[in-house]
């Protein structure tokens, strides 16, 4: 008994000790604290630099703002952008990887790690970016580390409006930037009524973000079925250059109702260029598309309308009056032989029509069946054409059901992001083709007014 009390005093001395060695080892085994970092900070081994090299720009001119960390120790873990939001201006962290780089200052090694935030301001005024709490971790050797935060200073810039009378919204801001137009057939194509022809819009915009491109506004356009697709925005990142630049695409496809001339009108986009501080337009000329054969009415303008073609006309006649006797005769006999067998040639050119509509028919409900929309759609113009009276007005000739039919396969046919609300918006089913057809065929024939030459062309 006495010995164990002897060794009492002992054991309560030995779990003293050890509770202070393990209080020290946790505090040993904790992470690098705050007030190492803050050492490393105070005694100039670790240092942010946040700049904006522009103070004073345009609204929705790209802004920079650089973020560059740089130790004297080997950094752990990757540089990582805080959220930052600014009242009136959008703000993008840089897509790009963090540049990491090692560098010599006055003889002393520093490791760097940069990256970029892209301001946008969308207003007038002034903006300030708030203080950056960055996160940092530092290598300190023998597998320890030091974690922590690193604060900027708040930095302020203003926005002007470089231009009045224009709205923002409609304005491109940029050191560069192309607008154009293409379309999927050349425009000197000869086009009929029923052709369709797609034209794409495209803008280009330099250091500049999709969220801020303007739209492109295509307004209705007599003799023309539109349909606008959807407009497609995108930010293209120049890896060489280190730079954005923002892409619009608007298409629009045009299916030709009439004969004559349809005109795309001209577009233009306001561009404030940053490069020479200026307000310019980037514009698209009016296209023009001509439907149907206009050759034949502009030469014969072209010889009758002025002295020169008349006295062509005249010296032709007087030199080679011979051939037109020749050719006169011919006619006539021609004409006689018609005449004659004029019976005869009427029942073979409309038994000759009935066999083609009826394979034209046969070819319209195969392409319904195979939902081939657009091949229906042409031979439906073919069918009418037989019908002699005029493509652009073959709703005129339709009451409420077949015409609703018609204007459905019209957008099947060429509208290839229709929105349906069911499956039978989105098909033309077999009976409904036998509908539209019947009520073309049941629509009275018309006879196609006989040109007459107009003075006025002069």
């Amino acid at each position: 008994m006495s010995r164990n009390r002897a060794l009492n005093p002992v054991f309560t001395l030995l779990k003293c000790w050890f509770s202070i060695l393990a209080a020290m080892m946790v505090f040993v085994s904790m992470p690098a604290s705050a007030s190492n970092l803050d050492q490393l900070i105070s005694d100039e081994e670790l240092k942010l630099s946040v700049e904006i090299k522009t103070q004073d720009v345009a609204i929705k001119q790209q802004v920079v703002l650089e973020v560059e960390v740089l130790s004297s120790r080997t950094f752990r873990d990757e540089l990582v952008l805080p959220y930052v939001d600014i009242l009136n201006a959008v703000v993008k962290k840089s897509e790009q990887k963090v540049a990491r780089s090692v560098k010599t200052v006055e003889g002393k090694k520093w490791f760097t790690q940069k990256s970029h935030y892209y301001l946008y301001p969308m207003q007038e005024g002034e903006f300030t970016v708030p203080e950056l709490s960055i996160p940092v971790s530092i290598e300190l050797g023998d597998d320890k580390s030091s974690e922590g935060v690193i604060q900027s200073q708040p930095i302020d810039f203003t926005a002007n409006m470089p231009v009045s009378n224009v709205e923002t919204d409609a304005l491109i801001v940029s050191p560069s930037a192309e607008f154009s137009i293409s379309t999927d057939r050349p425009l000197t194509d000869e086009f009929e009524v029923g052709h369709a022809i797609t034209a794409t819009y495209a803008l280009s915009v330099a250091n500049s973000h999709m969220m801020l491109l303007p739209e492109i506004s295509i307004p209705e356009i007599s003799g023309v079925e539109l349909y606008r697709k959807p407009a497609v925005k995108e930010n293209v990142l120049n890896r060489l250059s280190k730079s954005n630049t923002a892409t619009l695409k608007q298409q629009v496809t045009l299916i030709l109702q009439e004969e004559g001339k349809v005109v795309l009108p001209k577009q233009t986009v306001t561009w404030w260029n940053t490069k020479t501080n200026q307000l310019e337009l980037l514009t698209v000329e009016a296209q023009t598309i001509q439907v149907g054969d206009a050759k034949f009415l502009d030469s014969l303008s072209a010889a009758l309308g002025f002295s020169n073609g008349v006295k062509t006309v005249t010296s032709v006649l007087k030199k080679h009056w011979y051939y037109f006797v020749i050719a006169a005769i011919f006619i006539a006999a021609i004409t006689r032989l018609i005449v004659n067998h004029s019976a005869d040639l009427k029942r073979y050119f409309v038994a000759r029509q009935q066999l083609k509509t009826k394979r034209i028919s046969i070819q319209y409900y195969q392409n319904i069946e195979k939902k081939q929309y657009n091949k229906a759609v042409q031979d439906i113009y073919v069918i009418v054409g037989q019908r002699h009276f005029s493509k652009g007005s073959l709703q005129l000739h339709l009451n409420s059901e077949p015409n609703d039919i018609w204007k459905r396969l019209l957008k099947l046919g060429y509208s290839k992001e229709a929105e349906c609300s069911d499956s039978d918006a989105c098909s033309v089913s077999m009976a409904e083709a036998k509908t539209l057809l019947k009520a073309i065929n049941d629509a009275p024939k018309t006879r196609r007014s006989p040109f007459r030459f107009s003075w006025s062309l002069n």
